[in-house]
Parts: structure tokens; sequence; C-alpha cells
């Protein structure tokens, strides 16, 4: 396990020296809570990005910057340290996103389908476009759950690892979430969860959700899945992981935290937001 996820520490700082100037929101900043912490900036791209050293009017900025949805693009060194930022233009009409969201409709039902078979997820799998490119993987799920849902008409589900602030400070790690879209398939005459991550499961094909985890995880920790956005986000001190599931139309961790404070439930694709993780995830107009 701990060769795995070394062997993944170094896959992502090559990923991030070949890339280090990208186009992101603010999910949030973190000023830390004790003597000595450095200030943790939370982009919504899954990124953690810190800064040389502490700078109270830029963390203010990025705090404002959040509160408004600035868009900005950022520079990181190779300590993941923030070198240049600038506001732009957002690349998503809000108006766009808003009015395809369906608001307060909690008890809106989500089936997902059931795979007859673990053969069946291994097509699926390896019929799904993969390249090596760094990409966001928010970007990357949308792209999968859409191609199977109008090609294969498979409705998928969301699976959301949440990286508490405890963790990500203890072992200096750089992402605050990841996501990947699971199946339910027949297993031993059970259903069960299989996680369909192509990016970093290429020659493995569908895993557990314990498989999933184990790899981005230093250590043998098991995640509590949480039916709340606050549940997790409200208690960042406390272990190292929170699993959270959605239907495969939520496409970023804010689209959870609205579900549960506003009540806009995703059950429909937003086109804006599917041509945008085409083209940024795989360089393809839709």
């Amino acid at each position: 396990m701990r060769f795995v996820y070394c062997l993944f520490l170094l896959i992502v700082s090559f990923t991030l020296n070949a890339e280090t100037v990208f186009e992101t929101q603010v999910y949030d900043v973190d000023f830390g809570g004790h003597m000595g912490e450095e200030a943790l900036v939370l982009l919504t791209n899954g990124k953690v990005a810190t800064l040389r050293d502490f700078d109270g009017a830029t963390l203010s900025k990025f705090q404002t910057g959040k509160d408004f949805g600035t868009w900005y693009r950022i520079s990181l060194n190779e300590q993941r340290e923030i070198v240049d930022s600038e506001e732009i233009e957002a690349p998503l009409e809000t108006t766009d996103v808003v009015s395809a969201l369906q608001i307060k409709n909690l008890n809106q039902i989500f089936t997902p389908s059931i795979l007859n078979s673990i053969e069946q997820a291994k097509t699926f799998f390896n019929e799904t476009k993969y390249n090596t490119k760094d990409s966001q993987c928010y970007m990357r799920a949308h792209v999968w759950a859409y191609d199977w849902r109008t090609q294969k008409n498979l409705f998928s589900s969301k699976v959301w690892l949440f990286f508490t602030r405890k963790y990500i400070r203890t072992r200096k790690f750089e992402w605050w979430f990841h996501v990947a879209p699971f199946v339910h398939v027949v297993v031993d005459g059970k259903v069960r969860e299989r996680v369909l991550d192509i990016k970093y499961f290429k020659h493995r094909g569908p895993v557990s959700m314990k498989q999933w985890t184990d790899f981005f995880l230093a250590d043998d920790f098991n995640c509590p899945v949480v039916a709340n956005f606050s549940e997790q986000a409200n208690h960042p001190e406390t272990g190292s992981c929170y699993l959270m599931k959605s239907s495969m139309y939520f496409y970023q961790p804010i689209d959870l935290e609205t579900l549960e404070t506003k009540g806009a439930f995703r059950k429909n694709w937003v086109e804006a937001e599917v041509k945008q993780s085409y083209k940024e995830a795989f360089d393809l107009d839709l």
C-alpha cells in the first residue's frame, strides 16, 4: 500500500511540474487554527495550494473571491505555493447553470442501473475515453458518466472522496477531494458497488470502494460514508477522509453543498458543464 501511495505521489508530482498554471475558483480559505499552521487555499479543481509566506491581504482577496464566485488564473511552483494569480472572466455563464437546476426538489429519486455481471462493468470500463493528459477529476468523471448515459443508456453514480484538513496538513497532501463514477453490479448473486476510475486504474478495471480509497490514502483508513455535505465539511480535523455518493448529474462538490442548503437537486445535464468537461479533460468539442 505504501509503495502504491508513494508511486501515486510521484505521478502527481510529475504532473504538477508539467502544468503549473490553470484556471479555477477558490472553494475555501483555511487560515489555520493553531500557531504555526500554514494557510490552505482550497481550489474548486480539487487542488490545495499554500502561500510562500503568510499574506493576509492575499488570503482576504481569495476569501472575497470565493464569496463572489471569482475565477482566477493561478500559477503554482513545485512546492504548490501560489506565485501568481489574476482574475479572469468566468468560462461558464452562471445563468446557464442556475436555469438548468431543479430547485427545492429533495424528494427526487435517482435510480441507477444494475449491471448483470462484472464482465459487463469491465466492458464499460475498457471502452471509455482515456488519455494521459493531466485533467480535473470532476471533468473526467462527468464525461465518462455522460458518455455511458447517452451512448449506452447506463445510469451511473458518482462517489466523492474528501480528505480532511487534518490529513492534508499531516501528509502535505495536495488534493482536498477526488471523484469518480461507480456502478451497481451483480457479483456472486449480490448487488455490489464498483468504482470505474479509468485514470488511475486503467490496468485493474472496476474496483471496490475500499480498494479505491486505499490507492489515495497513505494508511489503511476506513472512510465513513456521509449523507450530507456538512457531515464532512464541518469536521475538518476529525479523521482522515469521508465518502459521499451522488447521482451522475452532480458536477462539483459545491453542488452537493447546494443540495443540502438550498434543495437544488440535479436531475439533468447542464450543457455548458458537459462541453467544458469534454474540452478541458479530453480536448474535444462536443
